[in-house]
């Protein structure tokens, strides 16, 4: 049981959710199931660059500005903590040189981990793999020339997210990407919203921004690996590989509209055992 409680917060972590404690900019949530806390996770620099925002047809991954990044820290708590000693910090950085610089460091029951992976903004480019060490897999994933071009890292969806959510209002897309240990599909779509959960979550001064521009803002995400030969492309991932369910997982994230951009408001995750829900710590 403690080990599917776990795999909630992994979820997470396969989006590769978790940042430098010296960042000042951050937002930080904890994660409880049933009450009982599970973890947190703190989201640092997502404030959005509007002005940096690539024109793109909605539905399409697009490749963000140099300038942006979003950095992430997570780490396991509570009695959780005692059967999964877990934390990481995510970070993915846009350099000059045109790649897409994605690093993770982390602690897995008292081992190092590392994963190092540079994504060429180029069209039809492929991942490189600079360095990597995991507790539980020896070697990376094998980069292929035909499944992987154009993939991006996990932590480029989200901020991908939070640029359409500011450009257009909307999060209907679909993203290819590539961790070092995975690939996958994240589909990300827009959920209604009832006016009442709203009207209980906005304060005066966002009551007065214009009507016209939601102030909440819910997405389905989900995270899909491919189980059948689609388009001459072999089984992405071995069946089996999600938490909860072997061929893809979900979870409802909800926005809010500040005055420089949209920012996460709460996360809502599907297990077996309920909902985990992600609130910001008190």
């Amino acid at each position: 049981m403690n080990r599917i409680v776990w795999l909630g917060l992994g979820f997470l972590c396969a989006m590769g959710l978790a940042l430098p404690a010296q960042a000042l900019d951050g937002d930080r949530f904890e994660f409880r199931l049933h009450g009982a806390l599970l973890g947190d996770v703190t989201f640092f620099n997502t404030t959005p660059r509007l002005q940096a925002v690539t024109q793109s047809k909605p539905g399409t991954q697009t490749n963000l500005d140099q300038n942006d990044h979003l950095w992430v820290s997570g780490q396991t708590r509570g009695m959780v903590h005692w059967f999964k000693n877990y934390a990481a910090t995510f970070r993915s950085e846009a350099r000059p040189n045109g790649v897409k610089s994605y690093r993770v460091t982390a602690v897995d029951a008292d081992v190092p981990e590392v994963r190092h992976i540079e994504f060429p903004l180029a069209a039809g480019s492929t991942p490189f793999v600079i360095d990597f060490s995991d507790r539980t897999h020896p070697l990376p994933l094998k980069i292929d020339p035909t499944l992987d071009r154009d993939r991006i890292d996990p932590l480029s969806v989200l901020q991908n997210l939070l640029h359409q959510l500011d450009r257009a209002q909307t999060c209907d897309a679909v993203y290819r990407v590539y961790d070092g240990k995975r690939r996958y599909t994240v589909l990300t779509q827009e959920r209604s919203t009832d006016p009442t959960i709203r009207d209980q979550n906005i304060d005066a001064a966002e009551r007065a921004m214009p009507e016209t521009v939601p102030q909440l803002i819910q997405c389905q995400v989900t995270l899909q690996t491919q189980t059948k030969h689609q388009a001459g492309e072999r089984a992405a991932q071995p069946a089996g590989f999600w938490p909860f369910k072997k061929q893809e997982q979900t979870m409802t994230i909800e926005f809010k509209r500040h005055p420089e951009g949209y920012r996460f408001s709460s996360f809502d995750i599907n297990s077996p055992l309920g909902t985990i829900k992600g609130r910001p710590a008190p």
